[in-house]
């Protein structure tokens, strides 16, 4: 290696891989999920390999009890996937503000669990209660918080707190 090439991967690794201006190199926004993947994941989750098999399998018709599903339009999936795969990266606020907390608007979406940071599988009421108190201290409108994230925080932990035994 000669010093000119040293130089450039010092440059490259000091601007993230690209030796143009940071602006440049800036990582850019995600990219919403295909429609291709949408329709895989949403399959593989059910174990289904096909729309026939999905719609026929009995997991599928009980999540979706008094519910009109359709499959014609990727936002149709879009709302599938975002139920029971997770909110695509592309729709995560990254940044913070008054109303995102673990990179989810809770005014947008309703993800309990991952606004709480707790797994499903063994958190206990306590935790869930925790949870609350932590970030209620943060967001509620006494200590300066928006009012609708305090209210949907509330309903959050009693959807949760009304699942558990």
């Amino acid at each position: 290696m000669t010093w000119d090439t040293d130089l450039l991967t010092f440059a490259r690794t000091v601007n993230g891989g690209d030796f143009r201006s940071p602006q440049a190199s800036k990582a850019a926004k995600p990219k919403a999920p295909a429609l291709s993947e949408i329709k895989t994941r949403v399959l593989q989750h059910f174990n289904c390999k096909t729309l026939t098999a999905l719609r026929k399998d009995r997991n599928f018709q009980l999540a979706m009890t008094g519910e009109q599903v359709s499959f014609k339009t990727k936002e149709d999936w879009l709302k599938l996937y975002r139920r029971f795969i997770g909110i695509p990266a592309n729709e995560r606020h990254l940044d913070d503000g008054p109303t995102v907390i673990n990179g989810i608007d809770v005014l947008q979406h309703f993800r309990p669990w991952v606004v709480f940071g707790l797994d499903p599988k063994n958190a206990s009421a306590d935790d869930v209660r925790a949870a609350f108190r932590r970030l209620i201290q943060q967001h509620h409108p006494d200590h300066g918080g928006d009012p609708r994230v305090a209210e949907r925080l509330q309903t959050m932990k009693d959807s949760i707190l009304a699942l558990m035994p």
